[in-house]
């Protein structure tokens, strides 16, 4: 009896192999796409454009044949369609090969299409689950094909270069500020906070990127943007946890150690609370700074970071436009209960501004 149970064991193991290996599909007979742009149809509806990624030109990969040869390590299939799912489907039947979605970072939106509105886009993306809802959301300047096709010298891949910035690993990334599909959509969704997507732009006279500005939504269209100076404002008063970065104060660099951001709602309007810790870089060429003229400097410091946050809020109050978030701690305060159309019609932009900012600076460098 023991030695019939172990031969159907091993019948049972021997079938779920062979199973198994049935459905293993070769690498070879599968597009990983890396990312998608959305453009606006010349008619009517829309092209998508899919960045597919083809591992043996990548040097990393293959190193006996992705360095030398200079070709794309992607190409792009385009269908147009009078939707997503449309052009998606149109993509699948011309293609030999299974469209993976599982690698797929970044969501690219031309500003055309921002401009006119993409939460009808979104549903699709954040329902199947052949896609991640963490890729970033990013806004083209232009045509979306165009921004895919750009050959960054290094890394490699457009789609890795994203990976690189959006993920924030350098040092100076106060100016970037990114934004995941789920969060993009639960933005739209929720009165407390307006969402918002960095602008991707071509270098003029070559196919180099660049980030431009920070574009702001409402209702899922892009009805203003920020400046890279006021982006890294926006960080600040957010009280997002960065790598050191350096400010720029009266045309002087300033790297910045620590900073903390305290927001309260009160029936006065809005308080911030702002602290700086800042390294002040002196070397043997530069003027040698008295401590007398330290603290008169941090003076001015603080003055001027107060009237770039002031600056900066009241432009989002005249924009009626909320990225910091400051219409969920209202909403918290209040009861739990928000209407997005008073908050930023109505209460948001009335509110006063009490703003404190505290800067110490601490030198570093050699005197002689």
């Amino acid at each position: 009896m023991k030695q019939l149970i172990s031969v159907w064991l091993i019948v049972l193991v021997c079938l779920t192999t062979v199973t198994g290996c049935s459905r293993v599909k070769q690498l070879n007979m599968i597009s990983f796409v890396t990312a998608i742009g959305i453009d606006k149809a010349e008619d009517s509806g829309i092209v998508v454009h899919a960045l597919i990624a083809i591992p043996g030109r990548f040097s990393a990969l293959s190193p006996g044949a992705g360095g030398s040869d200079k070709q794309s390590p992607n190409y792009i299939l385009s269908k147009e369609g009078s939707d997503v799912a449309e052009a998606l489907s149109k993509m699948k039947r011309e293609t030999a090969r299974d469209l993976d979605f599982g690698h797929t970072r970044i969501l690219l939106f031309s500003d055309e299409l921002a401009k006119q509105g993409i939460e009808q886009y979104l549903d699709l993306f954040m329902r199947r689950e052949e896609f991640q809802n963490n890729a970033w959301i990013a806004i083209g300047k232009g045509s979306t094909k165009d921004i895919l096709q750009a050959k960054p010298e290094v890394p490699q891949s457009v789609n890795d270069y994203w990976v690189d910035v959006f993920s924030q690993a350098g040092s100076e990334s106060m100016e970037i500020l990114p934004i995941y599909l789920y969060q993009f959509n639960s933005y739209i969704q929720e009165p407390g906070k307006t969402p918002f997507a960095m602008e991707i732009t071509m270098q003029e006279g070559g196919n180099q990127l660049r980030l431009a500005d920070l574009g702001l939504f409402r209702k899922g269209k892009m009805v203003g943007t920020l400046t890279p100076v006021e982006t890294a404002y926006l960080q600040l008063i957010s009280g997002n946890r960065l790598r050191s970065s350096s400010l720029t104060i009266d045309k002087r660099n300033y790297t910045t150690l620590k900073y903390h951001s305290k927001k309260k709602i009160t029936g006065e309007g809005i308080k911030l609370d702002m602290s700086f810790q800042l390294e002040l870089d002196e070397n043997p060429s530069s003027k040698f700074v008295s401590l007398a003229e330290m603290h008169k400097l941090e003076a001015e410091i603080a003055d001027q970071i107060e009237s770039n946050v002031i600056g900066l809020i009241k432009k989002l109050q005249e924009l009626k436009l909320d990225p910091v978030g400051f219409g969920e701690k209202y909403r918290i305060k209040h009861g739990g209960e928000l209407q997005e159309e008073e908050w930023l019609e109505r209460i948001f932009p009335e509110m006063s501004l009490q703003i404190k900012v505290t800067v110490n600076l601490e030198r570093k460098g050699m005197l002689t």
